[in-house]
């Protein structure tokens, strides 16, 4: 190959892996926050509204760098857990940091660092790379050289990822939002992300409730008005979409996050 042939194959090669990646780890979390998480209900994970993680697209294009190379297979179980623990890392810390905002909580956890990772977490992760590693890496190093001599394919794989770069402009927007609200507040406080969005379908859930008590009152009560405006269902890919403001429901986060301490 001349050297925009190899540019062409890695580039595509790297971007079907990341959004192969993206939309996995989205499926896994799902599966994960429903059956085991503290939610234990159906919540869309991460920043993102659609079904993409791209920790774990990141992740995996490392996963299969590694996996390509010819090394023992100690070190790379190693550089296993060295690079999904770092990627967890990086991350965590870059939203906490700089957007206040805490995608994920292990402060519970023995021996965790900043509630960001914990041992715990980097064992699950070794065995998910390993589990990439004997299954699905065999598969995709047999088959990928398909998605070369047939471009066609690439259509696809680029509209997977027009989607996903939409998806970030607007979550770094709704970040934004969240870093301004945080910064206006007299005190320092963390947003944790998965539990506020947790509330946000409480407090739908508890406002249908009092609709279906005074639904007759409806159209004579002007207080039952105003609490209808605030009535705007947050769906499974939107959890922040309606007319109540993002500002109320994350000043009611933060109220009872101190009520609890």
């Amino acid at each position: 190959m001349i050297w925009e042939d190899v540019m062409t194959y890695y580039l595509i090669q790297y971007l079907f892996l990341f959004v192969l990646g993206c939309l996995l780890g989205w499926g896994l979390e799902v599966f994960y926050r429903k059956y085991f998480g503290k939610a234990r209900q159906w919540i869309n994970p991460g920043f993102l509204s659609g079904p993409f993680l791209p920790l774990y697209g990141t992740g995996l294009c490392i996963l299969y760098f590694i996996s390509d190379k010819d090394i023992h297979l100690g070190l790379k179980i190693l550089l296993f857990a060295l690079s999904t623990t770092a990627i967890e890392y990086v991350t965590g810390l870059f939203f906490l940091k700089y957007y206040k905002t805490r995608l994920w909580d292990y402060t519970p956890l023995k021996f965790n660092i900043q509630g960001i990772i914990a041992p715990m977490y980097s064992f699950f992760w070794t065995v998910l790379s390993l589990v990439f590693y004997f299954g699905l890496y065999p598969l995709l190093s047999n088959k990928i050289d398909l998605l070369y001599e047939h471009l066609e394919y690439s259509l696809i794989i680029g509209i997977f990822m027009g989607f996903i770069l939409i998806d970030v402009s607007n979550a770094f927007n709704l970040a934004n939002r969240v870093k301004t609200f945080v910064d206006n507040l007299d005190e320092k406080k963390i947003i944790n992300f998965e539990v506020l969005k947790a509330e946000i379908k409480e407090k739908f859930e508890e406002l249908t409730e009092k609709f279906e008590d005074i639904e007759e009152e409806i159209k004579s009560n002007e207080r039952i008005k105003r609490l209808m405006a605030k009535r705007s269902k947050p769906t499974f890919f939107s959890p922040f979409k309606g007319n109540y403001e993002l500002s109320q429901r994350l000043q009611e986060h933060v109220v009872k996050r101190k009520s609890k301490k």
